[in-house]
């Protein structure tokens, strides 16, 4: 039987969405929630910074149980990723109550498994998708990550991981349907190599839906605005 040579396996697989290899990782580095500088009598406002393990989606459930109720709940994202699983758990709980998310504090940075969670932001009143960027906040995404030992591979190898890239392809998809994001997200996904990152320029943001926060100025500026108006960051 003819084995595909490493280089070969890796390119095949290279262009998917995700960085599976952190999903059986332990629990030492996960998020950690505490109050925002922005919270008041009418927000709860939450920075999340860490990294992305499963069991994070029950422990924030647990530490907004214990906060008031409020009309409005916003999540301020800070994180580098991790389970990409956990990351989509996170961002159907995002959208299914309600729960604003941003990445807008200054220096903030929120990419792999961290951008996936920020897609499910939603605003509770209007049930619209709200997700807002920060000018000069860094909302990166990658395509899949595996890795593989360098060693000879069979075609049942082969088949294997064009499945295993199937089936990520489509739970993506599938996600992306829930939270109401378009595929034009896993598009900037697949941008960027599975070794890089494709970090969201305020432009790009604006022409997915998503809201960019003014840094300078605190200016929300809308997607609609680039429609009628240009703008200098």
């Amino acid at each position: 039987m003819r084995r595909p040579k490493p280089n070969a396996l890796r390119a095949l697989i290279a262009g998917v969405v995700g960085a599976m290899s952190l999903l059986g990782a332990g629990a030492a580095s996960a998020l950690e929630f505490a109050k925002h500088v922005t919270d008041g009598d009418n927000i709860n406002a939450i920075i999340v910074r860490g990294k992305v393990m499963p069991g994070d989606t029950a422990a924030f459930k647990a530490y907004l149980a214990r906060l008031p109720a409020k009309p409005v709940t916003a999540v301020y994202l800070d994180s580098p990723g991790g389970s990409l699983e956990e990351g989509m758990t996170l961002g159907r709980y995002f959208h299914a109550a309600g729960i604003r998310t941003l990445v807008a504090d200054a220096g903030a940075v929120c990419t792999s498994a961290c951008s996936t969670a920020f897609l499910g932001g939603r605003d509770r009143e209007t049930g619209k998708p709200w997700r807002a960027k920060g000018s000069a906040a860094r909302l990166g995404f990658h395509s899949f990550r595996f890795d593989w030992p360098d060693r000879s591979y069979t075609s049942q190898d082969m088949s294997r991981a064009i499945a295993k890239t199937q089936n990520l392809t489509l739970a993506m998809a599938d996600y992306l349907k829930d939270v109401d994001a378009g595929l034009e997200f896993l598009r900037a996904r697949l941008r960027a190599p599975a070794t890089g990152m494709h970090f969201m320029s305020n432009e790009e943001a604006l022409s997915l839906g998503l809201y960019v926060l003014d840094e300078k100025t605190g200016e929300l500026i809308r997607p609609e605005f680039l429609d009628r108006h240009p703008y200098r960051w």
